[in-house]
């Protein structure tokens, strides 16, 4: 027995340098520095082995290569698992937009649901990460790459899980479909074409979005919330543009064009735009209010009570930068350009500005806004990108009973609470072709740990592998 025992406890050790043996041989690259060895549950390495073959793309705006052989890489993989050629289907709606489509097929006695995800992600500068970017490392309990948490993670959710399921021979009542989009980061062409031309490809009771929602710990690392996007709010930006004659530094005028947009900046900084909550955002104030200290917790509760308390929401909006988002549209400066010479008066001046637009908020209300503010300025108004209106998704009772009761079962008692993002996401597209969208993405994070689009993007070992055991459940329960 002890011997047996010896032998047992070397077995893992000798696996290890048994593998690497075999990648000395075989030509394949060492783990990258700080990834240890580890044997998973087959569901687990089956998800790490695809997180690891996505963030091997460069699946950036500028590489449209990498984010088609990223989509045929999952075509083959499902393929191999047993999905037909009908159920499986890569579109390209235009050119360099690609996207999938896979059709988990039920009994179909119910409308199928829709599943969302992005394997488009934005560029990285590969010298300043700790690991090359475009490779998976691990390194004190986190996969590290671009793309780990927005959004290869989720489509590794979505892929490992119909996979698995599969291999399982489940049956669902209802179909499942996913759509996974090439362009999100950018224009989010394709999740337009599949909401509106392509409809009858992804057509569906509602849709779960892996991109948005998700967990997140207190500073002691428990587990406080469980959210569920409702929401999201509508991207909008302008360039405003001062002009002026020019002419000989040494000669100012009270006409200047970087003076007048300086006016310009200053009066949008200070204009105060109301406050506006819908059923999702008073759900989010309320249930999330026992999170905060008593005296902000009172302001939340009171604000959802009576959107007309400015003074509660103005105190709310000084507390955090994150209340201010939620509560009102914001319009900010992003860019700015202007002038041609130190010695000579600008000709013109440029600011770019970017406004985030609560939903169900008029677009032309704040177009009207932003004009008033400039009108007796020489300063002209050029929208860069078109708004698509994205009004909130209601939240069926049962419905939220079901993930409350799913997340219980896994991590025990958390708050589940629905609201509305600041950001936007594929999902905004299919709400204003009127699809109902949640967003839940089901990775827990820390506090200020947020890294989507930054230096080392990272998300946890355990919490991406539970994410993806809690998307497992998830799909079996919509699917009833």
């Amino acid at each position: 027995m002890r011997n047996v025992q010896q032998i047992a406890e070397r077995k893992p050790q000798l696996k290890f340098y048994l593998a690497i043996a075999f990648a000395v041989l075989l030509g394949v690259p060492p783990l990258a520095t700080g990834q240890a060895f580890s044997e998973l549950p087959p569901h687990e390495q089956l998800s790490e082995d695809i997180l690891r073959e996505l963030v091997g793309f460069e699946s950036t705006v500028d590489r449209p290569d990498e984010t088609l052989k990223s989509l045929r890489a999952m075509e083959h993989r499902l393929r191999e698992a047993g999905f037909t050629k009908e159920d499986v289907q890569l579109v390209t709606p235009a050119d360099d937009k690609h996207g999938l489509v896979v059709r988990y097929r039920g009994i179909g006695s119910k409308r199928p649901v829709l599943v969302l995800a992005h394997i488009d992600v934005v560029q990285a500068t590969q010298d300043a990460w700790a690991f090359p970017p475009f490779s998976l490392g691990k390194k004190e309990g986190y996969y590290v790459g671009r793309g780990t948490g927005d959004n290869k993670g989720g489509v590794t959710q979505i892929i490992s899980n119909f996979i698995r399921l599969k291999q399982e021979g489940w049956v669902p009542k209802r179909d499942l479909i996913a759509a996974i989009t090439g362009d999100e980061e950018t224009t989010g062409f394709v999740a337009s074409w599949f909401a509106n031309e392509g409809r009858d490809l992804v057509d569906a009771e509602y849709a779960i979005n892996s991109d948005a929602g998700g967990g997140e710990y207190d500073e002691a690392g428990n587990r406080l919330a469980f959210w569920v996007q409702t929401s999201e709010k509508v991207y909008y930006t302008v360039v405003l543009t001062a002009t002026n004659e020019g002419g000989h530094s040494s000669l100012p005028r009270p006409e200047n064009a970087i003076q007048d947009l300086a006016v310009a900046i200053t009066r949008l900084a200070n204009h105060p735009f109301p406050v506006g909550l819908n059923d999702g955002t008073r759900m989010q104030l309320l249930r999330s209010a026992s999170m905060y200290p008593e005296d902000i917790a009172r302001d939340m509760r009171a604000l959802a009570e009576d959107e007309n308390n400015l003074d509660a929401a103005q105190r709310l909006s000084a507390f955090e930068p994150g209340f201010n988002a939620t509560l009102h549209t914001t319009c900010t400066p992003t860019m700015l350009s202007g002038g041609h010479a130190e010695n000579a008066l600008p000709r013109d001046a440029s600011v770019t500005v970017n406004c985030r637009i609560l939903p169900g908020t008029s677009v032309s209300e704040i177009e009207q806004v932003i004009a008033g503010l400039v009108s007796d300025l020489d300063i002209g108004m050029k929208v860069i990108y078109e708004p698509v209106p994205s009004d909130p998704s209601t939240m069926p009772d049962a419905f939220l009973e079901s993930i409350e009761s799913l997340v219980e079962e896994q991590w025990g008692k958390v708050a589940v609470i629905p609201g509305m993002s600041t950001g936007a996401t594929d999902g905004l597209f299919y709400r204003n072709a009127g699809l109902p969208v949640y967003g839940i993405s089901a990775i827990f994070a820390k506090p200020g740990d947020e890294r989507a689009h930054g230096l080392d993007e990272r998300v946890g070992i355990r919490d991406f592998h539970d994410s993806v055991a809690f998307w497992y459940q998830m799909l079996k329960t919509v699917a009833k």
